[in-house]
């Protein structure tokens, strides 16, 4: 037998395949979740977000007694539709509940009628018949059990009481919702990035910039909050353990509000103003590299570049810049407060004082 390569093992099937499907329903579960608290801080609501604890999804909307308390069960699918059927369909092996609806009623009958919603979200719709219709129809926006046909209701009804025996009361249907989240299988997560975006550009053009580096910071806090199936003796451990909340995302935002901008982001400006000094490009471009060559200097710790950055920050503080509109009016300022030309043959104290200057004034 020849041995195998990399192209051997890429054209046998695995025998194992469970892993990534699973992977992939936990990270949609996880981006769905993180879209739906983005949605209520862009609201201005206050609200507590608890993940993958007695449900995918536990919101807690408002404060004290007006608040709103809703279960959200994330379920994606690769099938067109969803029916009431495929949601009344009972597991043969396992514990009570045994369906889909039968999970979702699982938290009202712990928590009792006064939640606001026990909900399933999906990436594909409910084909049903509602109460008012005569025909099938696919339904993308929230609807409850009570706002179907008495024909859609009946297996949900009964695999409900198979569920539940002697415990499930008809009265509860409209806390049982079904909703279909816009989120497709494959860019999902570009999805939530955009919400993202969006978010930071109400916030300010500039922080558009960050948009990714707050995704990840985003999805590493809901993914630190899932799979924590510890008992939390107290409100605030469970809140600190397993949740995010309008603080917290708030945090996140003073974050981006607080960032000095990168080279990339400030550089056009200062190349305007070397343009109209009488600078040609490739002296410009000379510049420039100067300036990343200090950046990446400074970075990387090398002693003279951080001695020159110090300087440059006491002399920053001393001189009066406050009315400078120029950057480089505002370098011959600085060098006159006994700044030296740094010993490196990559970058020269005016690409050191510009980047200061900068990131100083951004």
């Amino acid at each position: 037998m020849a041995k195998p390569t990399l192209s051997t093992v890429a054209s046998k099937k695995p025998r194992e395949t469970a892993g990534p499907g699973a992977f992939m329903a936990f990270d949609y579960q996880v981006n769905v979740s993180m879209a739906l608290v983005l949605d209520l801080y862009r609201q201005g609501k206050e609200f507590v977000a608890v993940f993958d604890h007695h449900d995918d999804l536990v919101v807690f909307v408002g404060e004290g007694e007006n608040s709103e308390l809703s279960f959200y069960q994330v379920k994606s699918s690769s099938e067109l539709t969803w029916t009431p059927k495929r949601l009344a369909r009972r597991s043969s092996n396992g514990e009570l509940p045994k369906s889909i609806i039968g999970k979702a009623y699982y938290n009202v009958a712990q928590f009792g009628p006064e939640i606001r919603r026990a909900s399933i979200l999906s990436n594909r719709p409910l084909s049903a018949t509602l109460s008012s219709a005569s025909n099938a129809a696919l339904h993308d926006g929230e609807l409850s059990v009570a706002d179907l046909s008495a024909a859609d209701q009946e297996p949900l009804i009964n695999s409900l009481e198979a569920d539940f025996p002697g415990g499930f009361d008809k009265a509860h249907a409209p806390l049982l919702t079904f909703e279909r989240v816009p989120f497709d299988l494959e860019s999902y997560r570009t999805t939530v990035l955009g919400r993202i975006v969006k978010l930071l550009e109400e916030l300010h053009p500039d922080f558009v910039a960050v948009s990714s580096p707050f995704y990840e910071a985003l999805l590493t806090a809901a993914g630190e909050c899932t799979g924590n199936k510890i008992k939390s003796a107290t409100v605030e451990e469970l809140r600190k353990r397993v949740s995010l909340d309008h603080e917290q995302i708030s945090r996140l935002v003073v974050r981006v509000q607080s960032r000095a901008k990168n080279l990339v982001e400030w550089w056009t400006s200062v190349s305007d103003e070397l343009a109209a000094d009488g600078k040609r490009a490739l002296q410009i471009q000379r510049v420039k590299n100067r300036c990343i060559a200090y950046v990446n200097a400074r970075r990387a710790g090398e002693r003279v570049a951080a001695r020159t950055s110090e300087a440059i920050g006491e002399a920053i503080v001393k001189a009066a810049l406050g009315d400078m509109d120029s950057v480089l009016e505002a370098a011959v300022t600085l060098k006159a407060h006994g700044l030296i030309e740094p010993s490196s043959e990559l970058y020269d104290l005016q690409a050191a004082m510009i980047v200061e200057l900068m990131e100083t004034m951004t």
